[in-house]
């Protein structure tokens, strides 16, 4: 059993190295690449981390790959699970380090390859910098050192997913303040790291979060899928499925505490019977990855049920662990059931909290799932399409020394656009809708912002309509625009895709 977890953490590992240079999303993981690129506009951004990078090119003259971005995101995941073994044994008292937790904190944080592309995203960099808030903010002793780190994080989540600052800033001012009592000056220490960062930023770059927050923000909130009450009620409809399970079996774990009776049985029955209609319900997709998380809701609801207390201080660390994939999900208009998967690893955490066993002891079955998880979701069904990658593939050299292998639908498709744009020689091309890989893969950059997903950010971006575009039938481009040539360039997926020009 003790040789389980780390050989399934190995097979992971090289089930994810081993798809490095293969297959590629044009969707999101374009938008990933092209935040990357060091010479892609990113007007009024709201996902911000591209400065750090763009930071990065400008001293050392350095971009990543799309292969490095991959191997990036595997090393920051390897991290957070280091960081949450800090964390661990800050909240459990154990010194001692136990193998068995890192490994299977390893496959947990694993398990989010299940869901969207393997690349370096703000939904994978907010799960790690989830992890080393965890462990700074479970420290005995609040020293000047260990608020300066709370606030370089707290930074890198404003230059990653500006919605989720506030709720973290808040929670880390409340533990400095009323669960430590240390001295108010070291809220202001929070602050100093991104201040700093600003300064640099607008030194070497000449922008910086705040410029482009104080366009972004107003643009984003004419979006219809980013109006405020869309991204609340995102975040109620996950709360209001997994509750239905974690309430039931709460009440199971609660009954089971005393004399088990008829209503015990009751209990459990409908609960079982709950259980299996949440999940018939919100298979609305063809993934099966929420089932993952209804049944872990169920089982969490059942240990704060049999606990003898919910409000000890091991129960509140793993209330707060309950309630992380809610509120880092903010933010997001995807449907919390399909991205939540990212965030299972805080749930297995809340789960040894909870229940007191030996991670040793569910070896199989969370190696199990976990190696599901991650099979499916970079060998079988990558990029939520239905084409596995190990068939067949094409090399594609892009920018003269970066080999990948993709679809040969995407190599026809860039070869294309890279003919076409040749006779101008420019260097940017619009791409519309939801298809910045392929701009990326033509060597090619996109105006103004890495990816445009909604008709409306063609009308606040564009006053007038561009003399050439890439078209996805996915949306109607704006009523006045109308273009004198259009090529058919093929179809990917039942998308179909065109080149348009005057």
């Amino acid at each position: 059993m003790g040789k389980i977890l780390p050989a399934s953490a190995i097979l992971v590992v090289f089930m994810i190295m081993a798809g490095l240079n293969r297959g590629f999303d044009i969707s999101d993981e374009g938008l990933y690449v092209l935040l990357a690129d060091p010479l892609q506009a990113n007007v009024a951004g709201i996902f911000n981390y591209d400065l750090l990078l763009k930071l990065n090119y400008q001293l050392f003259g350095y971009s990543f790959s799309l292969v490095e971005l991959r191997f990036l995101r595997l090393l920051l995941y390897l991290a957070g699970a280091w960081a949450l073994i800090g964390f661990w044994k800050n909240v459990a008292e154990e010194h001692k380090l136990d193998w068995s937790h890192f490994w299977i904190l390893c496959l947990g944080i694993f398990s989010g390859y299940a869901f969207l592309p393997p690349t370096l995203s703000y939904n994978s960099l907010t799960v790690v910098l989830t992890c080393f808030w965890l462990k700074l903010i479970s420290e005995a002793e609040f020293s000047v050192k260990t608020v300066i780190l709370l606030g370089v994080v707290l930074a890198f989540f404003a230059y990653v997913k500006i919605s989720l600052v506030m709720i973290f800033i808040l929670m880390t001012i409340l533990a400095i303040l009323f669960l430590k009592k240390e001295n108010p000056f070291k809220v202001v220490l929070l602050f100093l790291p991104f201040i700093f960062l600003e300064l640099i930023f607008f030194m070497l770059l000449d922008e910086n979060a705040l410029t482009r927050l104080t366009d972004g923000i107003p643009l984003n909130r004419q979006r219809p899928t980013y109006q405020l009450v869309h991204l609340i009620k995102s975040v109620l409809v996950g709360v209001f499925w997994v509750a239905i399970p974690a309430f039931f079996f709460f009440g199971v774990g609660y009954l089971g505490r005393t004399k088990k009776n008829a209503l015990y049985n009751i209990m459990a029955i409908v609960a079982i019977g709950g259980f299996c209609l949440v999940c018939f319900l919100t298979h609305v997709t063809e993934e099966w990855n929420h089932i993952v998380l209804i049944f872990s809701a169920a089982v969490l609801g059942y240990y704060f049920g049999k606990g003898p207390s919910p409000f000890g201080i091991l129960n509140l660390w793993a209330i707060i662990l309950f309630l992380l994939p809610f509120l880092l999900h903010f933010g997001s208009n995807v449907y919390w059931l399909r991205i939540g998967i990212h965030y299972w690893v805080f749930w297995i955490m809340a789960f040894f909290l909870l229940s007191k066993i030996e991670p040793r002891k569910l070896s199989i079955p969370i190696s199990f799932i976990s190696l599901v998880l991650v099979f499916n979701g970079i060998w079988w069904h990558p990029f939520g399409l239905d084409t596995p990658l190990w068939t067949e593939k094409v090399e594609w050299i892009r920018n003269g020394n970066e080999t990948i292998y993709i679809d040969r639908e995407q190599v026809e498709l860039a070869k294309k656009i890279k003919e076409w744009k040749s006779l101008s020689g420019n260097t940017e091309l619009l791409a519309a809708y939801r298809i910045p890989g392929l701009v990326w893969l033509a060597d090619l950059r996109i105006p103004y912002s890495p990816g445009f997903w909604e008709e409306r950010q063609l009308i606040i971006f564009f006053k007038s309509q561009p003399k050439e575009m890439i078209y996805c039938n996915l949306e109607a481009l704006p009523k006045d625009w109308s273009f004198g040539h259009a090529k058919n360039l093929g179809q990917i997926q039942g998308n179909n895709f065109q080149l348009l020009w005057d």
